[in-house]
């Protein structure tokens, strides 16, 4: 089956790693590939790395990127540090879509986490048609958890379970930073 895990909210990454850690209780095999992300910043992954049978790769780099003109419509976000994406993070998001595909094909996993996925569909780091066929052609022989906001229409159609995480209130909106072992 396919689950998402979408919304402004947070939790969506959190979410996914807490069925992830089920499924191993379960005797069931994970994989967590990440997306624009790189896992040694998380403090999960401290824990993740120590699990038999849940595996995590990342295939993204320190920092926040967006597309140009993401940045230019608000400027606001290149004072937050947030920098323009460039050909590494397409190559290193292709490298993540390949990583998977060998990995349905190696049937080691019986779960696979994707996290930040939508997030890559929606700034077009990774090739929409070639995520559905993945998915279509192995929904019926492996589970997937998909994360991110801006979740695209047809990920939303072809899910199973959709999860929308809504922001009521956040910190940020205060001024107050992530706290590293609650946030991060």
């Amino acid at each position: 089956m396919i689950y998402l895990f979408t919304g402004n909210g947070k939790g969506k990454t959190t979410a996914a790693i807490g069925t992830g850690i089920r499924a191993v209780g379960a005797g069931l095999s994970v994989l967590m590939v990440q997306f624009m992300k790189v896992k040694e910043l998380s403090s999960e992954y401290r824990v993740l790395e120590k699990l038999d049978r849940f595996d995590v790769v990342s295939f993204g780099r320190k920092g926040f990127y967006l597309p140009e003109e993401e940045l230019e419509k608000n400027p606001q976000l290149k004072e937050k540090g947030f920098k323009p994406l460039s050909k590494i993070d397409y190559q290193l998001a292709e490298e993540g879509i390949e990583y998977v595909k060998n990995a349905l094909l190696n049937e080691k996993y019986n779960l696979y986490i994707l996290d930040e996925l939508c997030v890559a569909l929606h700034y077009r780091v990774v090739e929409e048609n070639g995520v559905k066929k993945f998915l279509l052609d192995y929904r019926e022989k492996f589970d997937f958890i998909i994360t991110g906001r801006y979740c695209p229409d047809w990920l939303i159609d072809i899910a199973d379970l959709v999860t929308e995480m809504k922001e009521i209130k956040h910190p940020f909106q205060k001024g107050l930073t992530a706290k590293k072992g609650i946030d991060f």
